[in-house]
């Protein structure tokens, strides 16, 4: 009689599933640049859907160019700081012009900047203490404009002139945050 009583469940949920083969054209549709999936079987034969993120430039409240930003939270602690190993001669901001600057750090609109250059940091032994890195951030050093560009992360050095014209053609275009 267990033996019955443990079969049971056992035989529900093998009712309850149903053989799919991988290449279930009925639950897949492909439009221009979008894949609209209605279950997870079937993927494999559509066209990969291209959804890099875009890069960004950005403003600052002063020439913090060589400085390593980090994000803090609302009470100040902070929630973003690379690891020394992460900041490379590449991590330092690109000089767009009209004090705009290219954003290779990766960094948010809310990022503040330290007293610690990428030349410093990186050469750093291991990661400073959350205590160090609140006391390492200047006072006022912060990112003030951010832009979405009209390019991936990967496409946008290769597009500096393009960036440079459309920042200066498209003053409001892609802002995403303006801090007075």
């Amino acid at each position: 009689m267990k033996q019955i009583l443990f079969a049971i469940p056992l035989l529900v949920m093998a009712a309850g599933c149903t053989h799919k083969t991988e290449n279930n054209k009925g639950n897949m549709e492909y439009s221009e640049g979008t894949v609209h999936i209605g279950s997870a079987i079937g993927w494999r034969n559509s066209k990969p859907v291209n959804a890099l993120p875009k890069a960004t430039a950005f403003r600052m409240s002063g020439n913090y160019s060589d400085n390593v930003a980090i994000t803090l939270n609302a009470d100040g602690s902070p929630v973003y700081f690379p690891d020394p190993s992460d900041i490379s001669a590449n991590s330092a901001p690109t000089d767009l012009g009209d004090g705009w600057w290219l954003n290779n750090q990766g960094i948010p609109s809310n990022s503040v900047f330290t007293k610690y250059t990428f030349g410093e940091y990186s050469k750093l032994k291991k990661l400073p203490s959350i205590a160090e890195l609140k006391a390492a951030v200047i006072p006022g050093a912060k990112v003030s404009e951010m832009r979405e560009l009209p390019f991936s992360i990967t496409e946008a050095r290769q597009n500096l002139d393009s960036i440079k014209n459309y920042l200066k053609t498209s003053p409001q275009g892609n802002l995403i945050q303006f801090i007075p």
